[in-house]
């Protein structure tokens, strides 16, 4: 009988950033290496949901010749510094540093995979770099910062009158980041540069993806439905450019919005079969 061939463990290590170390894990593929993925994380609490998730991708994706480098921005996770100090050139930075180091561990071509806000940020840098990214894997993508901040203020104003303080509302929670104040919102601190930096990070600036395979996938509850109204604009606007999006549906858990851990066999299980065909 064959010996079924193991996966390389895992490898933690710290890469150096210009702010700070950046905490990095280093999946290897398994046997002959097909590509390599940047993995970009979601934010905040979201993150912390949906590792589980991620590293079940990533061990999916080492069996079909893909080694993955998951990535925690500046102040995030296990990075050095602090989210009051974050910035989205920042994390676009980190991005490159990262983007560097695996182009020169695997001498293959890069492909970037967001989960959420990530999305925004690997499609951000690729719209700057299109040259070095291969495919561009966008996982429930959030299509607007400045809408994603609107509603992640809502934490705070809800929380505000849970407690029985002064109340605030989104404008007035905005006004504050303009005048240089940094606003704890569930828990985590957010700068007005990083405000500012979602503020400005929407699909709709990206014009220049056309030479990146686009896989997008998007939850529905019931598959014979269409995709959310959003997605659609996103993805009419990004063909609109000249960008070519194989778009998938899945029907798993909202990870990122459960505290508890859940399985996306759905989500994984399209994600991997698309790459295997490639």
């Amino acid at each position: 009988m064959t010996k079924k061939a193991t996966l390389p463990i895992p490898e933690a290590f710290f890469l150096e950033g210009k702010h700070g170390s950046i905490f990095a894990l280093f999946q290897a593929a398994q046997g002959d290496q097909k590509g390599a993925f940047l993995f970009i994380p979601p934010f905040a609490e979201e993150m912390n949901r949906c590792r589980a998730a991620v590293s079940w991708q990533t061990r999916e994706f080492a069996k079909i010749g893909y080694s993955t480098l998951v990535v925690d921005p500046f102040g995030t996770g296990d990075s050095e510094g602090e989210l009051s100090d974050a910035s989205w050139d920042i994390w676009q930075s980190d991005i490159t540093i990262a983007a560097n180091w695996l182009e020169n561990k695997t001498n293959r071509p890069i492909s970037l995979w967001g989960f959420r806000l990530g999305c925004l940020l690997a499609a951000d840098f690729a719209n700057s770099s299109p040259e070095r990214i291969r495919n561009l894997l966008l996982w429930q993508p959030v299509v607007n910062g400045k809408l994603f901040l609107t509603q992640y203020l809502r934490y705070r104003v809800a929380s505000l009158v849970d407690r029985g303080l002064p109340p605030e509302n989104t404008r007035e929670i905005r006004d504050r980041f303009i005048s240089g104040e940094v606003v704890e919102v569930a828990g985590y601190p957010i700068s007005g540069a990083l405000a500012k930096g979602l503020d400005q990070a929407q699909f709709s600036n990206f014009d220049n993806l056309q030479a990146i395979d686009i896989t997008w996938f998007e939850r529905v509850v019931d598959s014979e439905k269409p995709f959310p109204i959003p997605a659609l604009k996103a993805m009419d606007t990004l063909r609109g450019h000249g960008s070519i999006i194989d778009p998938y549906k899945f029907s798993d858990p909202q990870i990122w919005q459960l505290h508890d851990k859940d399985r996306t066999p759905n989500l994984v299980e399209l994600t991997t079969q698309h790459f295997r065909e490639k």
